[in-house]
């Protein structure tokens, strides 16, 4: 079963292109983020990357004598490399290691006045624990950046009341990009209550260039390939042995078209970080929206089936792996599920030659990247060695999971492994 599932259907592709676009369509879709977000203004961006990059620009030009963020080593490296490029010191704060979140204690005394903000990656965290970073930002006076790329559409319930993901920053930050939960092929947003901010982006956007056409033509025929590829037969008669030959012999160029983020190089600011979002994006962006019905199915669908992975692998006696502690299914719907596991290479292997695709890289230790060093990062550090992502969308079955648990089970009771 192809671990990758693209949300974006054939029928919304055909139906963005040939539809004209509109701004009705642009500003609904506005509407509807802005809802979620619960902020009144919204910027669509060419990645979410370049609505990091627009916030930091506007912070620099605002407080001059505020240049540390403050951020997770265990992150996406293009995220610290727009904070390299316009020189903002970077200041690591730890994950708690049974969380995978910011210990919080640690993050509160890294602050100090030259602290500028914070970013907070929904990725492990609940609703209170982001609230908590969130009332840490108003006592000391910082802003606070959610980066919520793969979190769009989590929420916590509490009685009648919803707490969106992505509700409570002075900026957040979303990514439209092939393999979201909204996909746009290329895409990002930002939205914030913060007018001079808002100003202060649309200008430099209305000065971008149009985006480039043939990395458009390029991410669609990347689309169309896994599209393709995520047919049973194929994927079985081809993808898997590929996949399965790229991790046993470690065949780098295999591996970064699995695992964009492991050809990352420190570079300074490409071309296309310049350019205004298409309107063909937001044409895709806008139809995915509006299907509420779908958008619902999907989560609650994950959500399920997050709730029976916890309860399968809770009922599993082994040292060999670990559960995150998770403390809602709402605000925590994991794309992919995550486990801390010892011999992660070896369990990876082993699952590939039953067929079962997992996930292996994710975010980096991105202290170690850009400093060489682990000071502030030794639980990030072990997140990069041992954590895996068992598969999870709506065409992966209860059956399936229990294969998965089942070979799981079989590979740490095997004394050959440790």
């Amino acid at each position: 079963m192809f671990r990758i599932n693209l949300y974006l259907s054939l029928k919304v592709f055909f139906k963005s292109l040939f539809s004209s676009y509109s701004k009705f369509k642009e500003e609904k879709s506005h509407k509807i983020i802005k809802r979620l977000s619960n902020k009144k203004y919204l910027l669509f961006t060419p990645l979410c990357r370049v609505s990091f990059m627009l916030i930091l620009m506007f912070l620099k030009s605002k407080y001059k004598n505020k240049n540390e963020i403050i951020l997770s080593p265990y992150n996406l490296p293009e995220m610290i490399n727009v904070a390299n490029n316009l020189k903002y010191k970077i200041v690591y704060s730890d994950i708690n290691y049974k969380t995978g979140f910011f210990d919080l204690k640690k993050l509160s005394q890294n602050i100090n006045k030259k602290t500028c903000a914070i970013l907070l990656t929904n990725m492990f965290n609940s609703y209170e624990e982001s609230k908590a970073i969130k009332n840490i930002c108003k006592r000391k006076k910082v802003f606070l950046i959610e980066d919520n790329a793969i979190y769009f559409d989590n929420y916590s319930q509490k009685g009648k009341n919803q707490f969106n993901s992505g509700s409570l920053g002075d900026f957040t930050i979303y990514s439209f990009n092939i393999m979201k939960n909204i996909s746009a092929l290329f895409g990002g947003a930002v939205t914030t209550n913060n007018l001079d901010f808002y100003l202060f982006a649309k200008r430099k956007l209305d000065n971008f260039n149009n985006f480039p056409t043939q990395l458009l033509f390029k991410q669609f025929l990347i689309f169309s390939i896994l599209k393709t590829l995520s047919i049973n037969f194929l994927y079985k008669i081809f993808f898997i042995k590929m996949i399965k030959l790229s991790h046993i012999y470690k065949i780098k160029f295999l591996l970064r078209l699995f695992y964009p983020s492991l050809k990352f190089k420190k570079i300074n600011f490409p071309k296309y970080y310049f350019s205004q979002i298409s309107n063909f994006s937001k044409k895709l962006i806008y139809f995915q929206l509006i299907d509420l019905k779908k958008r619902k199915e999907n989560f609650n669908q994950r959500k399920q089936k997050n709730i029976y992975y916890e309860k399968k692998l809770k009922s599993l006696k082994s040292k060999g792996f670990r559960l995150l502690s998770i403390k809602d299914f709402n605000y925590q719907n994991f794309i992919d599920f995550p486990v801390l596991v010892e011999n992660r290479n070896q369990l990876n292997h082993y699952l590939l030659k039953h067929g079962i695709e997992c996930r292996m890289y994710y975010y980096s230790n991105c202290e170690k990247i850009f400093t060489h060093k682990t000071f502030s990062s030794k639980n990030s550090e072990l997140y990069e060695k041992k954590i895996i992502f068992f598969p999870n969308h709506r065409k992966i079955s209860k059956a399936y999971i229990d294969k998965i648990i089942k070979k799981v089970k079989i590979f740490y009771e095997n004394k050959n492994y440790y």
